[in-house]
């Protein structure tokens, strides 16, 4: 990017669709889960919670959506990226906001990564599957 182009944003508007989509899908798969949407600076735009969803998984959605974020790919591709390199596993577990499992997805606009979402309280391929059925409502939209 060169520094003459203004920075896309994700806007409010799509933040609430992206969550409201993962919600669908959570109940889809009748899971309760939680679902956060950030911004480009990591900072919450969307937060949701479904009633009976598992306590931490408000806080879990947050960190896998900051994780996905901060590095600019899934969640779920953490485990293999790292299984040889356990020094730096450990590290990165170790960081309060870093979460190195399945539910988070960067989001791009015009290859500029402009948020991201995490999902949490299901299964990891469930978190996942909420996930990516937001990220195609943002396509389609």
């Amino acid at each position: 990017m060169n520094k003459t182009e203004p920075m896309l944003n994700l806007t409010l508007a799509a933040a609430q669709l992206a969550a409201g989509r993962a919600i669908e899908r959570a109940q889809e798969l009748g899971r309760n889960m939680c679902v956060a949407v950030v911004d480009t600076s990591g900072h919450p735009l969307v937060t949701l919670r479904m009633p009976g969803a598992p306590l931490p998984s408000q806080e879990y959605a947050r960190k896998k959506a900051y994780t996905a974020l901060a590095f600019g790919i899934p969640t779920h591709s953490w485990k293999q990226r790292l299984e040889p390199k356990p020094v730096t596993m450990t590290g990165l577990a170790q960081h309060p906001d870093v979460a190195l499992f399945g539910g988070g997805e960067p989001i791009t606009i015009e290859g500029q990564r402009v948020g991201a979402i995490g999902v949490s309280g299901g299964s990891e391929e469930e978190d996942g599957l909420c996930a990516r059925a937001a990220l195609e409502a943002l396509e389609q939209a």
